[in-house]
């Protein structure tokens, strides 16, 4: 990049170079993981990973099927997250801390203290004051472990491992912090702050070229830190906005709130501020009785930590901290920005005593022009105006005002919710369930969990309007009152009706997250093990719910599908007398009918089996593995599981076991109109998880757009190849020549699909799908109903039919 009166800017990449001139220039490169400089540590050596983007998640998943137990570098806030994803992967997990406490930039001593303690009694094993010296290899790639010494000196000792302070472990993760992106800035002569980053004044303008602007992580202001959360970022994006659309504008960045609220392993954890000061200055950590005075309140009985940090005088708010009960937190962050506490003492603000705010009657507590979403500094005049203006849901506050689009827990846990409840009523606006809660269904059942209320009295008092209740309210959410009390969905209901609410739950969920190819996908190989050749249940495979148990869900062609059965468990556990046989297939046969497919008649009724003893073998349906499910491709021998190498003979000796002939395989195939094949399931495609790993038609803003039938927008997580360009709507678009023809190098077509219409006796079906879309609905529903009954046993033996 050139910084001088003539000025361009040069991009290049391993395929092209090019130059593009500009007037103003930003620099928004943000931040990279920080590498400690530790012997042995490399991201480049298996087992070891950083804990930054959604690829680096996909990546710790797929080392942890083969892991252990971990060790998570770095105490901080991503390093806990980081701890808790590993335990979930079911990882004996290691947190190394080298400061001695946990969270010290934002909590102080004690506070770290009591975190610590309550995620050791979660399972996690934490070690303060411990230094990595070393990574030690393991004899056959990846790590064996890591080495520590006692990083501060009068601490307890650390437990002393079998070889030299060595902590065996299989997957590492460094949560070390970040560093700048400032390479390029560096490489073109900015002036650079103390810690990296571009040095800017406070109209983000750089100090070196008065052309180029930096913000976010890549951004030193004044020279100093560079801020490393979201709020400060949007903060600075909006001055530096107003100032390239008005260069006489006075608008200026002079630091930003560093307050975070987070549920860090389920733990309640805050920590707010009036003003940056209180962290860089460490007023949090200060006994200086000088610079503060500090009201601290603990209970050791119910886990709690409350520090208030006040001016010397008492009279202002500077911040505090707050573990394990942070109800408290949106009104203490109010008052930390005011000049004083209302002529409080600051025993009263601790003992739960707010200064009086007109909050017009919302009970909010806040004033005008006190922030309801800190993300992004929106002030609560700002979301009234917008919703006098027509924004009457959470959705339309968040398009107005960008409120809630940050952490979301102004939403989830804040004052919004009371703030809306109450600017409806005022306005005369009737929505939602009742006057006092005008919330639709879902979100009252969110904020109900977020919040974990369990009673109409507690949704009222915490996010409603109490003034506007009337009789029928309680009554009107009934069906909500249970689910939110744990009261599963169907208790009381009769098995058809249960059939049927599950059958409506199941259409609005595949509706909001655009899971119809994984649902398909689980359906099919749950029935797909039948063997008609095996008379004795469960013995010959089929939809028989087999699949939720391991080892059969960790079968190889099952790759990704415990995500479909964690969908699923909800459902179950809503409507017991459901089995999951029959929540399986339902879900399958929604998934296709939503997607545009055809409607598939469902029998209802079947068996579960007892437990994973009844999972069929590996190679039980006389095929090398999977449990005779079919392969994409040969293996590297050239043959097939079943032993072929011709991919349709594989088809034919996979599907006729299962009772199909010709012409349902051919209809069974195009199911591949939707969905896609990932490189961390199949292995079949370069392509995996994530935007990074997409191809243009899977990307979350695809090529060809929208790609769901009803034109709505959404990809569900985006990555992977699919084998169609609109690959969530169901249709016959497998079968026309664009695809077949193999001629778009973004589109999936492997050796089986070939076989379609290669084969002689299969290229028949193939051409008349390819030109009747009815003909392949009406084939396709056929045997999919089929499909879906294998190897089942009913109760009652009749089944069950539905008019859904």
């Amino acid at each position: 990049m050139f910084a001088g009166p003539a000025r361009w800017y040069r991009i290049a990449s391993s395929r092209s170079k090019l130059t593009i001139s500009y007037n103003e220039l930003i620099l928004a490169t943000g931040s990279k993981p920080y590498l400690p400089p530790i012997e042995g540590l490399s991201f480049s050596t298996a087992g070891i990973h950083t804990y930054r983007t959604i690829d680096d998640l996909f990546a710790i998943t797929e080392s942890a099927k083969t892991a252990k137990s971990a060790a998570i570098v770095g105490g901080g806030l991503l390093g806990l997250e980081a701890a808790k994803a590993a335990l979930d992967l079911g990882l004996e997990t290691h947190i190394l801390e080298m400061a001695y406490h946990l969270m010290p930039v934002q909590l102080d001593p004690e506070g770290g203290a009591l975190l610590k303690t309550k995620i050791e009694a979660l399972g996690l094993v934490v070690h303060t004051g411990a230094r990595v010296t070393e990574v030690v290899p393991g004899d056959k790639g990846g790590i064996r472990g890591v080495k520590i010494v006692q990083g501060f000196p009068g601490l307890p000792a650390m437990p002393m491992w079998a070889d030299d302070n060595l902590l065996e472990v299989d997957l590492l993760i460094c949560s070390a912090g970040v560093r700048p992106r400032h390479e390029l800035a560096e490489g073109c002569g900015l002036e650079l702050g103390r810690q990296g980053g571009v040095k800017v004044n406070e109209y983000m303008q750089s100090t070196s070229d008065p052309h180029i602007w930096a913000i976010g992580e890549v951004a030193s202001y004044n020279g100093g830190m560079c801020f490393q959360l979201s709020a400060p970022g949007y903060t600075q994006a909006e001055i530096l906005a107003e100032r390239l659309a008005n260069p006489e504008s006075k608008t200026t960045f002079t630091g930003a709130d560093l307050s975070t609220k987070l549920k860090l392993l389920g733990i309640d954890v805050a920590s707010f501020g009036g003003h940056s000061d209180f962290w860089f200055q460490r007023h949090y950590m200060c006994t200086d009785a000088k610079i503060v005075q500090n009201q601290v309140y603990k209970d050791a009985c119910k886990e709690i930590y409350k520090k208030l940090v006040f001016s010397p005088d008492g009279t202002r708010l500077l911040g505090g901290i707050l573990v394990g009960d942070i109800s408290d937190f949106p009104k203490l962050t109010a008052v930390a920005k005011r000049l004083d506490i209302g002529g409080l003492a600051p025993a009263e603000l601790m003992a739960g005593k707010l200064p009086p705010v007109d909050d017009g009657g919302d009970g909010t507590n806040l004033g005008d022009d006190d922030n309801v979403c800190n993300c992004h500094s929106v002030k609560k005049k700002v979301i009234l105006e917008a919703i006098e203006q027509g924004a009457h849901d959470f959705g339309g506050i968040k398009r107005c005002t960008k409120a809630g689009t940050g952490c979301g827990t102004c939403i989830a846990t804040g004052p919004q919710p009371k703030l809306l409840a109450f600017t409806l009523h005022r306005l005369g606006v009737t929505k939602g369930c009742c006057p006092s809660l005008p919330f639709c269904a879902n979100d009252i059942e969110d904020l109900a969990k977020g919040r974990q209320l369990k009673t109409y009295e507690e949704l009222l008092e915490n996010i409603g309007y109490a003034p506007a209740a009337a009789p029928g309210d309680k009554d009107a959410l009934g069906s909500i009152l249970d689910r939110i009390s744990g009261k599963p969905k169907g208790e009381g209901l009769d098995h058809a009706t249960q059939l049927r609410a599950l059958h409506a739950d199941l259409w609005e969920f595949v509706d909001r997250v655009n899971c119809n190819p994984i649902l398909l996908r689980l359906a099919w190989h749950d029935a797909g093990t039948y063997d008609k050749n095996k008379a004795v249940f469960p013995d010959r495979g089929g939809a028989n719910g087999s699949i939720i148990f391991d080892p059969e869900i960790n079968h190889g062609a099952n790759n990704g599908l415990n995500k479909g059965v964690k969908y699923l468990e909800p459902f179950k556990a809503d409507y017991p007398l459901v089995s999951w046989a029959d929540v399986i297939q339902m879900a399958g046969a929604v998934a296709i009918e939503h997607a545009g497919g055809p409607k598939v008649q469902m029998r209802y009724g079947r068996k579960d089996v007892s437990g994973p003893e009844a999972c069929p073998g590996r190679t039980s349906r006389g095929t090398a593995d999977n449990a005779g499910l079919p392969d994409a491709y040969p293996n590297k021998d050239g043959k097939f599981a079943c032993g072929s190498a011709d991919p349709a003979t594989h088809l034919r000796n996979i599907f006729y076991r299962m009772g199909f002939d010709d012409r349902d395989i051919v209809a069974l195939s195009g199911a591949h109109t939707i969905g896609r094949a990932f490189k961390e399931r199949s292995g079949i495609v370069a392509e995996g998880y994530g935007e990074a790993n997409a191809c243009p038609y899977t990307q979350a803003m695809p090529k060809v757009c929208p790609i769901r039938h009803d034109g709505k927008p959404g990809v569900g997580m985006p990555g992977g190849k699919s084998w169609t360009t609109k690959w969530l709507k169901f249709d016959n678009e497998y079968f026309q020549p664009h695809v077949s023809a193999e001629t778009d190098p973004n589109l999936l077509w492997a050796s089986t699909d070939r076989a379609l219409h290669q084969d002689p006796e299969f290229s028949k079906y193939f051409v008349l799908y390819r030109d009747d879309q009815n003909a392949f609905f009406t084939d396709f529903a056929s045997a999919m109903q089929r499909l879906s009954e294998l190897g089942a046993e009913w109760e009652p033996a009749e089944g069950i039919f539905i008019d859904c």
